[in-house]
């Protein structure tokens, strides 16, 4: 895809990842990750979006995922983030708090 484009339409992207258009408005029902913008009732993809497709059609049809199955791990993937970032968040909590420890004890 070329990025230079910010969005492309469902003929576009179902070219490129040669899968039919309908299987694209399925997909959309089936996985909240696809979610296109629609602008005068058209199918606008985002390269973000269309990687979300090509992680579906390689586990679907790559690695012989089921629908259900591809949705789990979406929900893993989920779950994974929500994890890291509240680590994350932790982590810089205790950093700021130690940098505000160390300044109080400079004044001291």
């Amino acid at each position: 895809m070329n990025k230079e484009k910010l969005f492309y339409t469902i003929g576009e992207v179902a070219e490129e990842l040669h899968l039919e258009q309908h299987v694209l408005r399925f997909w959309e029902g089936q996985f909240h990750q696809i979610k296109p913008t629609k602008r005068k009732g058209r199918r606008l993809y985002d390269l973000k979006c269309i990687e979300d497709i090509k992680k579906v059609k390689y586990m679907l049809y790559d690695k012989g995922y089921t629908i259900k199955g591809v949705q789990k791990e979406f929900g893993n993937d989920i779950r994974v983030t929500k994890n890291l970032l509240q680590e994350l968040t932790d982590l810089r909590d205790y950093l700021t708090s130690k940098i505000n420890n160390e300044e109080s004890n400079e004044q001291v």
